[in-house]
């Protein structure tokens, strides 16, 4: 049985939303930075289908999901915080335009 998921994600350049990746009912539990990263910190969008109908992600107290950029590190990620488990998709938002491709690595567990 899969116990996690490891999902490559690319923040293209000249754009600051990365590619949808489709969470499969699991948990995020870490992001995994590139060395390199035009933004200092990433919010996330949600979509049922992974193409249409994107919505910000906020916390229960009304603030956006955010993490700050930890370049070359990785960032755990609660996921008692935000408890986002959902058959749809996840899109990274970076606050900065990228100046070349960026590989950001989402980790995934099971509730």
């Amino acid at each position: 049985m899969i116990r996690s998921k490891l999902a490559l994600i690319d923040v293209s350049e000249d754009n600051n939303d990365s590619l949808a990746v489709k969470t499969d009912g699991m948990l995020l539990c870490g992001v995994e930075f590139p060395a390199a990263m035009t933004g200092s910190a990433i919010t996330f969008d949600f979509s049922m289908n992974g193409s249409t109908g994107w919505v910000d992600v906020f916390e229960t107290d009304g603030t956006e999901v955010s993490y700050t950029v930890s370049a070359g590190n990785m960032v755990r990620v609660d996921p008692s915080g935000w408890a986002f488990a959902s058959n749809g998709y996840l899109r990274v938002s970076s606050n900065g335009t990228e100046a070349a491709d960026r590989n950001i690595v989402l980790h995934f567990r099971h509730s």
